[in-house]
């Protein structure tokens, strides 16, 4: 429960942290598209008003050329002329008024009269001497008896230079209802916000998803560092346990040669004699416990000495079954133990594999029985399974704990008395050397059952 919360914690930081970044460059992506669509608006609304300026031009040209063929403009001075023809426009449906500038700014003329009578700003005078139409938009009236109202109009100034001397530059500003241009600006509003809004939305989702895959790759990364890393802690912890292994057989070896002769001279002497001091029954444990010394060394022993022949060898389950049944019945026995020993029919090991295995499940027997009280139960089973041969040890136990689920196969400080607590490691390692796999199958308070499986390639005659 504490390595769930903390993994959740390990991932919960990250991925705040993400999801912070992916709101920021979403903040981000969102004002950027704000920003450019009031610039685009900005641009397309002078756009429109530029428009307007346009098409007014040859409209005031058209009004000078029918003023100046009039016969009656024609006795007028040409200022005057120019000034009456342009007076014309103001008949047009949605014009407001007129003003007439000359090429200083000064104000000439205008209608209706009460438009402010005001020479041109500096602004305006420059870019009347650039000859080049341009328009404003103005949200409230210029005019100053509200004659236009209060509504918003399009001031539109046109430079007059054709067919006149460069002296001659006049500048008509048109004051226009502005209701059309409103509607238009509202309609460029309209789709501006849509687009923005799709496009806002679309690359939204583009940043969420490649924000995904990234966020997937970058975990994907992160999980694979982590298996690698636990593999190479494995690989090391297995490297050291070979290490440790390895010189605890060159020691085993050492020392069961060692004893093998002594122990052999102790047993005959307890066996043959007696100085009285202990009573017949201590006599017998005594020699009951040097005799199953004497024979675990033989059984390492016979390891040892025939790992080559015993490829050329075979043994039978009922074979294993009868060796570990003549071992442990009698302890089964003295503790009051129901034990039990199937082998199905058929089965058979080389008998290097096979006395490897039975030191395995010797062991995964002894480890049982000690767990176990009077009246347990303890089970061992040698089965053909689909491709491998199965020795299971089954118990009625209170199982294993957490902790030692966790630490089963590796170096620990036993809980039993006289345990080393590397019985189980060693089991492993043994298991390996033959290719096979020892693993924990169940364990719960109601009992635990370990599970020996040889490939079955490694049985003599196998066909697959």
């Amino acid at each position: 429960m504490a390595d769930q919360k903390s993994n959740r914690s390990r991932m919960g930081g990250p991925l705040l942290v993400s999801l912070a970044a992916l709101g920021m460059v979403a903040l981000i992506f969102g004002g950027f598209i704000a920003v450019s669509s009031l610039k685009l608006r900005s641009d397309l609304r002078d756009r429109v008003v530029q428009r307007y300026a346009d098409i007014w031009e040859p409209i005031s040209k058209f009004h000078i050329e029918q003023g100046l063929e009039d016969e009656i403009l024609q006795m007028l001075e040409i200022e005057d002329a120019i000034i009456f023809s342009l007076m014309a426009a103001q008949d047009i449906e949605g014009a407001h008024g007129i003003q007439i500038f000359d090429i200083e700014g000064r104000f000439l003329a205008g209608a209706p009269p009460d438009l402010e009578e005001a020479d041109l700003d500096e602004a305006s005078l420059s870019r009347l001497k650039e000859g080049v139409p341009w328009g404003v938009f103005n949200k409230s009236t210029i005019a100053d008896g509200g004659t236009t109202g209060n509504s918003a109009e399009i001031v539109l100034n046109i430079p007059i230079s054709e067919g006149l001397n460069e002296d001659s530059i006049y500048l008509a500003r048109y004051f226009m209802d502005g209701a059309e241009a409103t509607a238009e600006f509202a309609t460029i509003d309209d789709r501006l916000i849509r687009q923005a809004l799709v496009a806002f939305a679309g690359g939204t989702i583009l940043i969420y998803l490649v924000f995904l895959w990234s966020f997937w790759r970058l975990q994907k990364a992160n999980r694979e560092v982590a298996e690698r890393a636990a593999r190479l802690a494995r690989a090391n912890a297995e490297l050291a346990l070979v290490a440790k292994t390895s010189a605890v057989g060159a020691v085993a070896s050492h020392l069961i040669h060692g004893l093998k002769n002594p122990l052999a001279g102790i047993r005959e002497q307890l066996s043959s004699s007696g100085d009285g001091s202990l009573d017949s029954e201590d006599w017998e444990d005594a020699v009951a416990a040097t005799g199953r010394m004497q024979s675990m060394i033989n059984e390492v022993v016979d390891v040892l000495r025939n790992e080559d022949v015993d490829e050329l060898e075979s043994m039978t389950g009922d074979e294993i079954a009868s060796y570990l049944r003549a071992k442990f019945d009698k302890r089964a026995s003295e503790k009051e133990l129901d034990f039990g020993i199937r082998a199905d029919r058929g089965v058979a090991l080389n008998a290097r594999d096979a006395n490897i295995a039975k030191l395995i499940v010797s062991n995964l027997l002894d480890n049982a029985m000690d767990a176990l009280s009077a009246s347990g139960e303890v089970e061992a089973r040698i089965s053909r399974q689909d491709d491998s041969i199965a020795f299971s040890v089954i118990d009625t136990g209170p199982g294993f704990s957490d902790l030692a689920r966790r630490q089963l196969f590796s170096p620990v400080r036993s809980q039993k008395a006289k345990g080393a607590g590397i019985g189980l490691a060693i089991s492993q390692q043994l298991a390996r050397h033959i290719g096979a796999h020892l693993e924990l199958v169940r364990s719960s308070s109601s009992g635990s059952e370990i599970r020996l499986s040889i490939p079955a390639a490694r049985s003599p005659g196998y066909t697959n």
